[in-house]
């Protein structure tokens, strides 16, 4: 019987540890403010692997113009410079990236963060 409750209540304290409740912005306003785990990074912060930080820093930051940086939501990503033109360091990033994202390429595309230095929302 003991058995029978603890398989029962694991789930439940596991569910109410999980639950994330809204954030009240000042007490007494009803506003809700958005969770910090759904603000999206910006900048350098954006990136999300260290490999990814490190190509950036050692490579992109460096490489010439036409160049643009690629990354999905679960982490693939690529670079490309030298580009004749924005629109193909634009698309040849993208098509590399997508290589690198293949099984969440459908639920998590990859897309286009940072264009010739400038990263996405600056523009």
């Amino acid at each position: 019987m003991r058995a029978g409750i603890f398989i029962v209540f694991i789930p439940l304290l596991v569910g109410c540890a999980t639950y994330e409740q809204p954030i009240p912005a000042a007490p007494g306003t009803g506003e809700i403010v958005e969770s910090s785990f759904e603000k999206k990074a910006v900048g350098e912060a954006s990136l999300m692997t260290n490999q990814a930080l490190k190509s950036y820093r050692e490579g992109y930051v460096h490489a010439t113009e036409h160049k643009a940086f690629a990354q999905s939501d679960v982490g693939a990503w690529s670079w490309k410079s030298n580009r004749t033109s924005i629109k193909y360091a634009i698309e040849n990033s993208l098509i590399d990236c997508q290589k690198n994202n293949k099984k969440h390429e459908a639920e998590y595309p990859c897309k286009i963060i940072n264009i010739d230095g400038k990263w996405a929302g600056e523009r």
